[in-house]
């Protein structure tokens, strides 16, 4: 792994010298992991890598984390910072004649951040680096990728084991609680995040919270989850049905997995990620539920459960190997409930398309 952060850091320093620019000062956490190793939610407190166009990497840490951070890679040295010091001062006195032309994520840049960076350096041009960036990191290896494999079977068992015994009335929060624990026992090294739980009309809520809500016949169970291993995340979706249900459930099941399918079949090097939301959202359309479908088809995937590339219909983006993300096709009715079905898939480096969540897609009943 080393080896790749090399070259990445590399290909960094690359794109610095094509635009002329002396350096970028990058703030993300997801970035420093993928550049150096280093991974740290530094909270309010100021962290930053400094990668010069020529030079040597300086990492800037809360002094907290200096056992942490003396472990990273690629970096020359790296600066504790106190909490009672001066992070700007700090990069003055390190780094010195300020840059005529610097790079910095303007996604993650908070304002406050870049207000105190304009004052340091007044007469410095801030460029934004983002697109460069992901670009860069959002290649996965396919080490990287078996991590997630790995990562989203866990996810598969977990929900398994989770409703091996349901039981209506069963409340989501008691269902999430099991998913958790059971992921804990498999190896995990955690939730990707909390579990969202869904039952009956709140299915129908694409960003709805887990609650107390109990389970009854004749609902959708949406399962939003993924599993933390070894620094990156997997990301799955389903939707079961509880009891019979209706013919009408079951249509718009089968309109978003065979949505989730069209779309995966898709994917291949050179098609614009705008063409894989189009065939998803076309199917959906042309089975009366296009209204329904109010978000994108997915998201790219590793170190952070939302990264680049973003898949939406916007996006002219061309689709290269080594890109890692999910397709997620949902549709939400208003008092109707919901379904959505999210896999995670990488592109190899021979151009195939591989999914990475192998949980039955077809419709279970519980």
């Amino acid at each position: 792994m080393s080896s790749l952060r090399e070259q990445r850091l590399e290909r960094l320093r690359e794109k610095l010298r094509e635009r002329g620019w002396n350096a970028a000062l990058l703030t993300s956490p997801v970035s420093l992991g993928y550049l150096t190793g280093y991974s740290s939610d530094p909270m309010e407190r100021f962290l930053a890598l400094w990668v010069p166009a020529e030079g040597e990497t300086i990492l800037f840490v809360p002094e907290l984390d200096k056992a942490k951070a003396a472990a990273a890679e690629n970096i020359g040295r790296f600066v504790p910072l106190a909490d009672s010091e001066s992070p700007y001062g700090a990069l003055s006195k390190e780094i010195g004649e300020q840059p005529a032309r610097c790079g910095v994520e303007k996604k993650t840049l908070t304002l406050h951040a870049g207000e105190q960076l304009a004052l340091l350096w007044p007469g410095t041009r801030w460029e934004e680096i983002d697109s460069a960036l992901s670009r860069i990191v959002g290649c996965k290896t396919r080490e990287e990728a078996e991590t997630v494999r790995q990562a989203a079977h866990i996810a598969n068992e977990a929900v398994e084991r989770a409703l091996a015994d349901f039981r209506i009335g069963m409340t989501e929060r008691e269902i999430a609680e099991r998913i958790v624990r059971q992921i804990r026992l498999l190896g995990g090294d955690g939730p990707a995040f909390y579990p969202t739980v869904l039952a009956g009309e709140r299915a129908g809520l694409p960003h709805g919270e887990t609650g107390d809500t109990a389970v009854r016949e004749g609902d959708f169970l949406l399962i939003d989850m993924g599993v933390s291993l070894d620094g990156y995340l997997s990301d799955m979706t389903r939707t079961l049905l509880v009891g019979q249900g209706t013919a009408e459930q079951e249509r718009m099941y089968e309109a978003v997995a065979e949505a989730n399918r069209r779309a995966i079949e898709a994917i291949r090097p050179g098609v614009a990620l705008r063409a894989i939301d189009a065939v998803a959202r076309s199917w959906i359309e042309a089975q009366g539920f296009g209204e329904y479908f109010i978000h994108r088809v997915g998201h790219g995937l590793g170190r952070a459960i939302h990264e680049e590339p973003s898949i939406h219909g916007g996006n002219a983006d061309i689709i290269v190997p080594g890109m890692l993300f999910t397709i997620e096709p949902g549709v939400y009715v208003p008092g109707g409930g919901g379904v959505r079905i999210e896999d995670d898939v990488y592109v190899n480096e021979y151009g195939e398309t591989e999914r990475l969540t192998d949980f039955p897609r077809e419709l279970r009943r519980l």
